[in-house]
């Protein structure tokens, strides 16, 4: 992942599930690195990562630690997360 695909997917995660700001410098630096899942947390709870897979990218939480208002979240970042990929890497 380029540090620019990283930083639009920090602001998704900020935006919709709860992202600190203060982590996106350590975010992007995984991320561009070679890192494949990475715990950011927010709303989601202690469970929330990031997955970077093949042909997407998505975020969940610990299923234990789900509820409504997780799920809600994870669907509306899960599909912000698909319109970014679908703009900067199936071009």
């Amino acid at each position: 992942m380029t540090p620019e695909q990283a930083t639009a997917v920090y602001d998704i995660l900020v935006r919709h599930a709860g992202a600190r700001g203060d982590g996106r410098d350590e975010f992007v630096h995984h991320l561009t690195h070679g890192c494949t899942e990475f715990r950011f947390m927010g709303s989601l709870g202690f469970g929330g990562k990031l997955y970077v897979e093949p042909g997407r990218w998505r975020v969940d939480c610990y299923p234990e630690d789900s509820t409504a208002a997780r799920e809600a979240a994870i669907r509306v970042a899960n599909a912000a997360l698909n319109r970014l990929h679908d703009q900067l890497v199936k071009l």
